[in-house]
């Protein structure tokens, strides 16, 4: 995981320093709004019972829906601020993100490459499964293409992997000589969730 982002910052910053050594230094405000599906990848630790530890398997589907707002350079690097909402199986999520992209080329009709970072707010309700839950740090990539529907308006679609870190427990249990089961203790930890996906969206200009 940490190889794959850094591949990913060096190739934006590489589309940082290309359009400076042209001299052209236009900037151009762009909103982009867009709607996604994304679904569980692996699975996640739950309780320990007699010390064998029970694992979950990721079968969240999350319907997600989010803005941008930002500032696009030389039609290949846009730098902004993403707020949305994350319908959960059982909770509800607001990310709140940075924002880079990069363009392929400075074309109506081209490849790109996003990446967002921040905090998710938010919970998730507790089941027979797992413990509640809440938000903490996420990271997405995408890659996607972008084409001109009208004079300032594009159509984009992109896949994605996201990972999301939330904040959750599982209980210790040991079943005593009268089969009867004690909690022993309950321990917090970081779940690290994966998730891979796919979004459709509107950008202006």
């Amino acid at each position: 995981m940490k190889r794959f982002l850094w591949v990913i910052s060096l190739c934006l910053m590489n589309g940082l320093l290309l359009p400076a050594q042209s001299g052209d230094h236009s900037l151009k405000y762009f909103n982009k709004t867009e709607g996604g599906v994304s679904f569980g990848l692996g699975s996640f630790k739950a309780d320990v019972v007699n010390n064998l530890q029970k694992k979950v398997r990721n079968d969240e589907i999350v319907i997600t829906f989010q803005t941008i707002n930002g500032l696009k350079y030389m039609d290949l690097l846009g730098i902004g601020l993403s707020l949305g909402v994350e319908k959960w199986q059982n909770g509800l999520f607001w990310p709140l993100y940075a924002y880079l992209s990069y363009d392929l080329k400075p074309a109506d009709n081209t490849f790109y490459a996003a990446l967002y970072l921040g905090y998710v707010f938010g919970s998730r309700k507790k089941t027979s499964l797992y413990e509640e839950a809440t938000g903490g740090f996420g990271v997405s990539v995408g890659v996607g293409y972008k084409m001109k529907i009208a004079k300032k308006l594009r159509f984009m679609y992109e896949i994605f992997y996201k990972y999301q870190a939330t904040g959750s427990s599982y209980n210790v249990w040991v079943t005593d000589s009268t089969n009867v089961r004690k909690l022993i203790r309950t321990t917090d930890y970081k779940v690290p969730l994966h998730f891979a996906g796919f979004k459709i969206g509107i950008c202006f200009p």
